[in-house]
């Protein structure tokens, strides 16, 4: 056995010399200046170990403990430190590195630097989570560092990020890498496409002064140089603070150091030099068959020194470029109330089936045909385009005249009927009228609207005004009709499908069930509208009320609407009572911490004490499991991948958040006192002549009190339902998806697809000729190829931006406010430093933020944090026990997003458009809900 190597050794496999020395032995055997040295093998390690018995000892240690609630590798990594510590090299081994030591020329100063076998590889880089020494000098000290790199494989991060990721601890081992030290007056990184939006035709340099160590670890603001990849120039260069440089401390360590203040205004990097080190990378990438290279270099006398290069770590795909949003004729495009649960892009069964039942579940024109995207609007009819998969609705620009003059043929209709004319000359000054000839049963509810409109502005005002108050107490009509027939209706069509099983169903019935399934949901998502549409023109009158009559007090409707009790908090409570069913129960608890969330439940099924609080959790998720984060049935629902649940659930057992009676206590104390305030505004306010709605009026103050009174309980009484109506949104999903499985599992057992999920990415068309291939014994389709490459477009496609309307510039001059009520989406300009969105929630914060851009990333929340995320479904509402605030990018004044913040009192803005992009995991930012604006700070 070699006890060392030399660096370039064609022995170089990762269980020999392990990632780094893999790398680097494959960079100095291809060429490249690499400074000399030399490797001690991973089979010194394992012999080290082996001969002292440390192998049970470490294992048996490197479990975590229960620390403040957390898992903690402290006092394990602390105990294995000092096995190492506490036992020598055998002589051999000591004699061997030595021996390759003193064979350096002059017994240079060295990095002894870990190389382990589950380190820089594409999916796992273990980035800083081992040990590097530098400038160590003389054998002794080299041997010393080397033991202390072997013991550095077992420190808190690494054992950590081992648990994490679900590494067995009884299979890693680590080579050790010494190579000669370059005394460098610049280095740093390069990357060969850009890490953070994965564009291959910019290479990115970040570099400073002194030893890469501080550019590497993050401790400096270096300077960054973007080059162009085809061209090899320097496109821009940033300038970095770069107050500090690591340089070598004498024969021993290094030290801090700061830099001048003339050295941080200039530039650490020639641009000759930059080009000169882009053109080496693309050579170095070459050599690791194209595969996009983290190359870390040194420069030190005009000469660049290679120190490693490894795979770029979750490198994005490449973005799109030039990307066309092509107009409709005749239409503007929105977001809307399509964009806050369609805000991917469609998978293509989706839009195939989806869409279309969107169309045939409406009233339409004699010979109005379905035309996809194309597919004319009328009037109040719903229909939603796609432009590159996304979904917009379309609002026609002559839209307003059709129906203008719709409705105008509908007055001239009514004029002519007896209890019209009737009614409005009983009411019309200085003319004989009497209600005695009206026929009350043929008053239909447009023709009263109608009239009492007209009203409104005579002199017999107050008949609308006590028809509007008489009014105040009743929800609306879509609200009733909600609860007494659209969710019963709703819920029966969805149990006649639940005795269906997909196993037994034939091809044909399993394609007819997903049919008639979306037929359902898309028949609910009209009902929805309507809801929707009630919760927000009252929530909307209140904001303008507020505006027009309150200025000056700072408030909006969400101070008014906020901290009401809801089934978003009853979910809390419900999940809050299972975390305290683990906390109370030590076996339980430390189940919960100790174990990875991706095998919990598996775990909690093979525990004795595990029942209870598995049917606990089942009990949660079969009741608000098949809550939908996307309305695209592509997404499976929690109750399908309870892993962002189990996420939540075990940072509620660590962390419990906020004492929910004690927020939704100040924040009741809060609106009432904002409640006091107003009321005594309106009271005691007098508007001057001209000025406001009231002008005119007297006594004005009356008027405003009580409209604010009538407005405000309009708004109360409808607006709890928008939630409850959308809590059902998607449950029919929980019905289609094992129907499309269970299909998706035969095409794939025949080989017409990779996988069951493929199934998404197919029309019903493709689907109808499998099933029918299937049942003729006529082969399998071609739909692999199909599949894929439509899986591989709404990829591409995610990765846009999508604009916040099309055209940008508004058409609609026949809508009040230029279309603007139908943003839900603003645009922020990519360098802003205050990003614009919709004040919906009132109050403000500062903090940091938790960009969380899917459920994968639910982990990722951090407790008292803002969290800041594309938008919310009531799927989402797990994370909001952790939240101080909330930023989104799409969504307006009733987005769901708008309403749990009330509930729970947070301040919020939403609709920014790209705060996502703008807002970096960690930044810290200012979040104003009344305002409606995000200010950057810090990063």
């Amino acid at each position: 056995m070699n006890l060392t190597v030399p660096l370039n050794t064609k022995d170089n496999d990762l269980e020999v010399v392990g990632g780094k020395g893999r790398s680097l032995a494959t960079l100095s055997g291809a060429g490249f200046n690499v400074p000399g040295g030399f490797q001690v093998p991973m089979s010194v390690y394992r012999s080290f170990v082996a001969n002292n018995n440390l192998q049970d000892r470490i294992l048996e240690l490197a479990r975590p403990a229960i620390n403040e609630g957390a898992a903690s590798f402290e006092e394990a990594a602390d105990d294995i430190s000092q096995l190492f510590a506490d036992h020598e090299f055998s002589a051999e081994q000591m004699a061997a590195i030595t021996t390759a030591y003193d064979e350096l020329p002059g017994q240079p100063a060295v990095a002894v630097r870990s190389s382990a076998n589950a380190e820089d590889l594409p999916g796992l880089s273990f980035a800083g989570q081992q040990e590097t020494f530098l400038n160590v000098t003389g054998a002794d000290e080299v041997a010393a560092a080397v033991k202390r790199c072997w013991a550095s494989l077992w420190t808190v991060q690494a054992m950590n990020y081992r648990h994490e990721m679900e590494i067995e601890s009884g299979t890693v081992a680590m080579a050790v890498v010494v190579q000669i030290m370059v005394p460098s007056e610049v280095s740093g990184i390069l990357f060969t496409a850009n890490p953070v939006n994965g564009d291959r035709s910019e290479m990115i340099i970040n570099c400073s002064f002194g030893l890469g160590e501080a550019v590497v670890s993050g401790q400096v603001t270096a300077d960054t140089y973007v080059i162009d990849r085809e061209k090899l120039i320097v496109r821009e260069t940033i300038l970095g603070e770069k107050a500090q440089q690591i340089v070598a401390e004498g024969a021993q360590g290094t030290r801090m150091e700061d830099v001048s203040e003339e050295d941080r205004a200039t530039a650490s990097l020639p641009e000759t030099i930059a080009t000169e080190l882009a053109e080496l990378a693309l050579k170095i990438e070459q050599l690791f068959g194209g595969v996009p290279q983290d190359i870390e270099w040194a420069l030190e006398s005009g000469s660049l020194f290679l120190l490693q290069s490894r795979p770029i770590t979750n490198l994005p795909d490449q973005p799109p470029e030039d990307v066309d949003w092509p107009e409709i004729p005749g239409a503007q495009l929105y977001k809307r109330m399509a964009s806050e649960v369609m805000p991917e892009p469609l998978s293509p069964l989706f839009e195939d089936l989806y869409l279309k039942s969107l169309y045939d579940t409406q009233t339409w024109p004699d010979d109005w045909e379905w035309k996809g995207s194309q597919t004319r609007n009328w009037l109040s009819n719903f229909i939603i385009a796609t432009v590159n998969g996304y979904a917009f609705q379309a609002i026609y620009v002559h839209q307003g005249d059709e129906s203008r003059d719709h409705w105008a043929e509908v007055r001239q209709s009514w004029g002519k009927l007896t209890w019209f004319r009737a009614l409005k000359s009983a009411f019309t000054p200085r003319r004989s009228g009497s209600l005695d000839k009206v026929d009350v049963n043929n008053v239909n509810a447009a023709g009263r609207m109608i009239l009492l409109m007209q009203l409104k502005d005579s002199s017999q005002r107050w008949i609308w005004a006590l028809y509007h108050w008489s009014r105040t107490f009743i929800k609306a009509e879509a609200v009733v009709r909600w609860r007494t027939e659209n969710l019963p209706h709703y819920q029966h069509r969805l149990d006649l499908w639940r005795g269906v099983d997909p196993g037994s169903a034939s091809d044909q019935e399993l394609l007819d069930g997903i049919r008639a399934l979306t037929m359902i949901e898309a028949r609910y998502w009209h009902v929805l509208r309507a809801i929707i549409g009630a919760a927000k023109m009252t929530d909307q009158a209140l904001q303008n009320f507020l505006v027009d009559n309150a200025p000056d007090l700072g408030v909006t409707s969400g101070t008014f609407l906020s901290g009401f009790e809801s089934d978003t908090l009853v979910a809390e409570r419900d999940m809050r009572a299972i975390a305290e069913q683990i906390r109370g129960n030590k076996a339980m608890h430390e189940l919960m911490i100790l174990t990875p969330v991706s095998k919990f439940l598996d775990a909690l099924k093979a525990h004795p004490e595990g029942e209870g609080v598995l049917a606990a959790i089942n009990d949660y998720l079969n009741t608000y499991g098949k809550q939908v984060f996307n309305l695209d049935f592509v997404e499976p629902s929690l109750i399908e991948a309870p892993l962002p649940f189990i996420t939540n659930l075990k940072a509620m057992v660590r962390h419990s958040g906020f004492d929910l009676t004690a927020r939704q206590k100040d924040v009741k104390m809060k609106r009432r006192a904002k409640w006091i305030q107003t009321l005594s505004y309106l009271l005691t306010r007098r508007t001057r002549e001209g000025e406001g709605r009231w002008a005119g009026s007297a006594p004005v103050s009356r008027w405003a009190f009580a409209e604010f009174l009538r407005i405000y309980w309009t708004a109360r009484i409808n607006y709890p339902t928008r939630e409850k109506a959308i809590f059902y949104m998607g449950l029919a999903w929980s019905l289609l998806r094992p129907f499309a499985l269970e299909l998706g599992r035969r095409l794939e057992h025949d080989g017409a697809l990779e996988n069951a999920d493929d199934i998404f990415y197919l029309t019903s068309d493709e689907l109808q000729q499998a099933v029918d291939g299937r049942a003729n014994n006529h082969g399998k389709p071609a739909l692999k190829e199909r599949a894929s490459s439509q899986r591989e477009l709404r990829g591409w496609r995610a990765r846009l931006q999508q604009p916040a309307a099309i055209p940008e510039e508004n058409q609609l001059a026949w809508v009040s406010g230029g279309g603007k009520s139908f943003d839900t989406i603003k645009v922020n300009d990519k360098n802003a430093e205050v990003i614009s969105g919709f004040a919906v929630s009132p109050g403000t914060v500062t903090g940091v933020a938790s960009v969380i851009m899917s459920p994968d990333d639910f982990d990722q929340m951090q407790p008292d944090t803002i969290l800041v995320c594309p938008l919310t479904t009531p799927a989402w509402t797990q994370l909001f026990p952790y939240t101080i605030g909330l930023v989104t990018d799409i969504g307006s004044i009733t987005a769901h997003g708008s309403i749990v913040a009330r509930e729970y009192g947070i301040p919020a803005v939403l609709g920014t458009g790209n705060g996502t992009r703008l807002i970096k995991h960690g930044q810290r930012i200012a979040v104003d809900g009344d305002k409606g604006t995000v200010v950057l700070l810090d990063e």
